[in-house]
């Protein structure tokens, strides 16, 4: 965005030899986001009459894709992670129920070991997401409130 700045106040100081010294101070002013200074706004619709409501509606027209983009990926976040669990957990059942089978058809060695590694996947599947959303929130906080 455009920087505004002040004109230069030079102040004259002499020095022990009777030489001068100048200083100057400089003062910006800087401005960030998607609309001008009012003054640069009043400045556009001067030079060309509508185009400060131009700039306003191109704006406005920015900030509502954004939020229509950002809740599109929220939305998709959200149905991806419910897929995810149910799957995991169809799975998980799934090679519960085999091994139960194979257990049932005597070979109780082999299905105890395809059941339990059912239940190890779900257990871990669950404890893993749990840790990783944790390390999620924590980052996100890190970065809202540095």
């Amino acid at each position: 965005m455009p920087k505004s700045s002040k004109p230069p106040i030079p102040r004259v100081k002499p020095t022990r030899q009777g030489e001068l010294i100048a200083q100057y101070e400089q003062y910006a002013t800087i401005r960030s986001g998607p609309l001008p200074d009012p003054q640069y706004l009043e400045h556009y619709e001067r030079i060309e009459p509508g185009t400060a409501n131009r700039i306003l509606t191109m704006a406005e027209t920015q900030a509502a894709h954004r939020q229509k983009i950002e809740k599109i990926v929220i939305t998709s976040n959200a149905r991806d992670s419910l897929l995810g669990i149910v799957c995991a957990f169809g799975l998980g059942l799934a090679t519960i129920v085999c091994g139960t089978i194979v257990i049932i058809l005597g070979h109780g060695m082999y299905g105890t070991i395809l059941g339990g590694a059912g239940l190890t996947g779900l257990v871990g599947a669950f404890i893993y997401g749990t840790r990783s959303s944790r390390q999620e929130r924590a980052e996100k906080d890190k970065q809202d409130n540095p």
